[in-house]
């Protein structure tokens, strides 16, 4: 290749590698703030799906956004997409595959139908109402990173506040 050529071919890796570590910075995947554990309900974990693939990042915070979403999973959990104030709390997954939404579930909602699931949420129902869309939210429950999807999540989640 010619010296004109390769110098392109070095700028635009470059300006590839600047874009990069820019979206790397802004979608961080921190957790906003942490909370004392005693605010999350620990027993919900008893509860929670093949828990195995969360890995816990904050075991208890708040996450304040809207509502943008509502859907009931077929494992018996509450999905509910949250546009987030802070978009620190995303990682490039949650941009690139959850429309750069934060993924909040609300465990043992509804039955479920998925035989495998069952076990989890017998004889236990979620405290937690679902909020509508186009609510302004606080969520409070633990901050993971759902291995089998890569995004980062509220889950189990402990409670919704509507804020006005």
């Amino acid at each position: 290749m010619s010296r004109p050529v390769w110098r392109v071919v070095l700028a635009v890796m470059v300006m590839f590698m600047a874009l990069l570590v820019a979206a790397k910075l802004r979608y961080s995947g921190r957790p906003p703030l942490k909370l004392p554990a005693a605010d999350c309900n620990a027993d919900l974990w008893k509860h929670v799906y093949e828990p195995e693939r969360l890995h816990v990042i904050e075991p208890c915070t708040a996450v304040e956004g809207r509502v943008v979403s509502v859907h009931l999973a077929a494992d018996g959990d509450l999905h509910i997409g949250l546009e987030p104030d802070h978009k620190s709390v995303l990682n490039l997954v949650n941009v690139m595959h959850a429309q750069r939404h934060l993924v909040v579930e609300a465990v043992c909602d509804h039955p479920s139908v998925k035989n495998q699931a069952g076990p989890a949420c017998e004889g236990f129902i979620s405290a937690v109402a679902a909020p509508g869309i186009g609510d302004r939210v606080r969520v409070t429950g633990t901050y993971v990173t759902d291995s089998d999807n890569g995004w980062n999540e509220i889950h189990p989640v402990t409670r919704i506040e509507i804020l006005r």
